[in-house]
């Protein structure tokens, strides 16, 4: 018997149902009848917000870019008129703790080479989170945000992070004995290197 169409947003309910189950580590298993018996509605309830399983998934991943943009935006609001250097620190901190939470999220986000890529609405979203990282750098060198320069110093401070958070979520850290194993405070107190 088919299962009605009635939810009052199935769309949200949607991203959220694969989120979940991609914290289960079953992206491979995921589909959208599964997600569709998850929030109880016909399967074909759900072609009506997504044609298939991957526009769904680039949906949430793009949702991961804009959670971090405000969780970034949020850490660098919270301190006001703190030094420029401890913004962008505080940006790294709030990347880095944002893998932690939701590795399945970000493992999404940063997933197969330009997997999303050709989505304008995946790549508008990645690019706005960067932009956060840009004016961070442009107030530290204290300049435009849009000389190549800062772009170059942002994207080697995403690259500290980043790097520091998949080493991080794969385990690879955990080899170091502990007075060895760098934190994450430890990491970003690096972003200064070369763009300060």
């Amino acid at each position: 018997m088919k299962k009605p169409y009635h939810h009052g947003n199935l769309r949200a309910a949607l991203l959220e149902a694969a989120r979940a189950r991609l914290a289960e580590g079953a992206e491979a298993t995921l589909s959208l009848r599964d997600l569709a018996a998850r929030v109880g509605v016909s399967v074909n309830a759900t072609y009506r917000h997504f044609d298939s399983k991957e526009a769904l998934l680039m949906e949430l991943a793009a949702e991961g870019f804009d959670a971090l943009r405000a969780a970034m935006q949020e850490a660098v609001a919270k301190l006001g008129a703190a030094e420029a250097i401890e913004r962008l620190r505080a940006t790294g901190e709030t990347y880095v703790h944002f893998a932690q939470d939701d590795p399945a999220l970000f493992q999404l986000m940063f997933g197969r080479e330009g997997r999303f890529a050709e989505h304008e609405r995946f790549r508008d979203a990645a690019e706005a989170a960067f932009a956060v990282v840009v004016e961070c750098v442009a107030a530290v060198q204290q300049v435009a945000p849009d000389l190549p320069s800062v772009t170059k110093a942002a994207v080697a401070a995403w690259s500290l992070v980043h790097g520091f958070a998949i080493l991080s979520l794969g385990g690879y850290l955990a080899a170091l004995p502990e007075a060895r194993r760098p934190t994450t405070r430890d990491v970003v107190r690096m972003l200064e290197v070369g763009i300060a």
